[in-house]
Formats: structure tokens, sequence, C-alpha cells
């Protein structure tokens, strides 16, 4: 997480050293304009990790961010970051109104062959486009990013509501996503953070998955679109043993949850700043990366079966490999977080399918 820097005034020096003496037993204490080092010994400090979480709860609402580094000397790095001002909750009200209506509109267009001709076709198609096709592609993408925002919150780590992104072609918007105000305490936070969205849209889009697929079998094409879209079911319908529309029009939720269920799936990639690189940064730490370059190198290879994926490709080089470590890169994970992550990798394995549209 960048920050942007700050003095740290004198008037101020004081009461911070006070406050970091009270978590942190240090034997040297180290001032320059920017930064205060608190340099420790382990001995010293049992605890250290919890004493570190209660520290950054006092300091990080205070404008201060620590830092913890035991690479060669061990020391608590503090620096101050100036008040930042965010945008009103109205961008995230316009954005959301936008991509229903962008969605609505998407969602009509796939409604078109299961509604007969007549006078009130394109009325009925745009509550089709609603009903069937944006209020489920949006409830699975919202209570994704819901799940991140209250996770968040537990973790007292600033998080804006989510943030929609309309687009008035394809499948109508490109997702959604919440913004981190704060950087992230240590692994296991960082962890549930990531684990949290996914989680969260996978239950969502559970049950709706046979909701769905109900429909496709209810209501019946009245005629065929000039291209037939054609998409590629993850494992996840095998399993359930679900019908897999291949020679029909898909029904308009039947398309939305398998956007919801795929949306998954690329957001737990292990790679970048993506929810599976989080969850990948919180299990192995720095050797995450090397997780990272692996999964690229497969996507350049899946190129060769859908070459959409250079898209993901080169969006992850854009926001960096090598993911940012949180403050307390230190602290154990406990038990239940290895389990969160196999249940994590279980549902990108049902999610994740390698040629996701065959034709469209």
């Amino acid at each position: 997480m960048e920050f942007k820097e700050g003095r740290i005034e004198n008037e101020h020096l004081q009461d911070l050293v006070a406050i970091v003496n009270r978590y942190v037993k240090s034997y040297e204490i180290a001032v320059t304009p920017l930064d205060v080092f608190f340099y420790y010994f382990s001995d010293d400090n049992p605890g250290l990790n919890e004493s570190f979480e209660e520290l950054r709860k006092i300091l990080v609402p205070k404008g201060y961010i620590p830092f913890m580094s035991e690479e060669n000397e061990k020391f608590i790095v503090i620096r101050h970051r100036p008040a930042e001002r965010y945008r009103s909750n109205r961008v995230n009200l316009v954005l959301f109104v936008l991509t229903l209506a962008s969605t609505i509109y998407v969602g009509a267009g796939f409604s078109l062959s299961f509604l007969k001709p007549g006078p009130l076709t394109d009325l009925y198609a745009v509550e089709y486009g609603l009903v069937f096709f944006s209020a489920p592609l949006l409830l699975i993408l919202g209570i994704h990013e819901i799940g991140h925002y209250i996770v968040a919150k537990r973790y007292q780590v600033k998080a804006s509501f989510p943030f929609f992104i309309p687009v008035p072609f394809s499948i109508g918007t490109f997702g959604a996503f919440i913004s981190l105000r704060d950087p992230i305490p240590n692994r296991k936070a960082m962890l549930e953070i990531g684990a949290a969205g996914p989680i969260f849209g996978f239950i969502t889009a559970f049950p709706l998955l046979f909701v769905a697929n109900y429909l496709q079998h209810v209501f019946v094409p009245v005629s065929m679109p000039s291209t037939l879209l054609v998409v590629q079911f993850p494992i996840i319908y095998h399993v359930l043993g679900l019908f897999m529309p291949s020679k029909v029009p898909i029904f308009p939720m039947e398309l939305a949850v398998w956007v919801g269920i795929f949306a998954t799936a690329l957001n737990l990639l292990p790679v970048s700043q993506l929810d599976g690189g989080h969850v990948a940064r919180g299990v192995l730490g720095r050797n995450s990366k090397y997780i990272s370059y692996i999964f690229i190198a497969i996507l350049f290879y899946f190129t060769l079966y859908y070459f959409g994926w250079i898209i993901l490709v080169f969006l992850a080089i854009f926001m960096g490999l090598t993911h940012p470590p949180p403050l307390d890169d230190y602290a154990k994970l406990p038990t239940r977080d290895y389990v969160i992550a196999a249940c994590v990798l279980a549902m990108f394995i049902l999610s994740f399918t390698i040629t996701p549209i065959i034709s469209g």
C-alpha cells in the first residue's frame, strides 16, 4: 500500500515515542525528517506481533503508519501520512446507477430470443434484462465487494463502498471493486480480506445456479440470434449435473450467474493484487511472487486457446507482479486461515475454465 510522505513535527515526536514505548521495548531510537525508527531485540518483546497490532490501531487513526522489518536489523519504523480527501459516495451511487442501466440494456438484448415479437416486446425485454440479468449479476458482484468491505472493517482497515464499472456492451460491466484506504496490517488480514469477496460471492451465486438452470428449461427460445453465444461452463456445472446449453440461446439469468461464477475464478488467480494474489501473499509470504510468475506464464499459454487472456496478463503486469507486504509480515497464520485458503483453491478449481467463450 503506497501512502504520501509527511514530516513528523517535533512537537508530536515526544507523544509518538511515548505511545510506541507502551507496546515496544526498544534499545535505540533514530529520528529522520520523515521517519522514526525503533530498534528492538526479539527477546525483549514477547508477543510483539500482538503488541504491534494494538499499536497500529492507535497510530493509524492519528495519521501514522507503523511498519515492521526483521530483514537485517529488527526495527519498527513510523511514518506520518497527511490526511487525504476522498470523493463523495455520490460517485459510487452514480456508477451503480450507470452500471444498472448498462446491464439492463445488455440483458434486454440477450432476452429478445425468448420474447415473441409484438408492440410491447421492447418493454418486456427491459423487464427481463432487469429481473433475469442485471439483478442477479449485480447481486453477485455487489455481495462479493461487500464481503471485502465487512472483513476490512473488522480489521479496522478503512475501505470505500463498491465502485461499479459500467460498459454499454458485452456483459454490461467490467465488475466492481473497493478501495482499501489503509495499509493491510498483517498476512492474516491480507488473506481474509482477499478471500472474503470470492467466498461471499460464491455463496450468493450457488443457489442462483439452480434457479437459473431451472429457468433455462422453463423459458423456451422463440428465435435464434444472428450470432449464437456459446460459452464453456466450469467444472461446478459438471459436478452438480446441471444442464449446459450449447446449441440454443442462453437464458439471461443463466448467463448472469455464469458470469458471476467465472468472475470469481478470475479474481482468484494468484497474480498481482487480485483477490487470489492477496490469499497467496498471505499464505506464502514473499515466496508468493514465484506463484505469480508461474500463473502469468500459464495465462500466456492459455492465449493459444482464448486470446482474451492477454488482457489480464498485461493488466497484472501493469499492477505489478510482486505483491506489496503488509505492515507486519512476520506474524504466523492460524490453522483456520490455511483452511480458508484450501476452500478458496477449491472454489477456483470449480469456477475456472480455460476457454470461457467458444463463439459469439
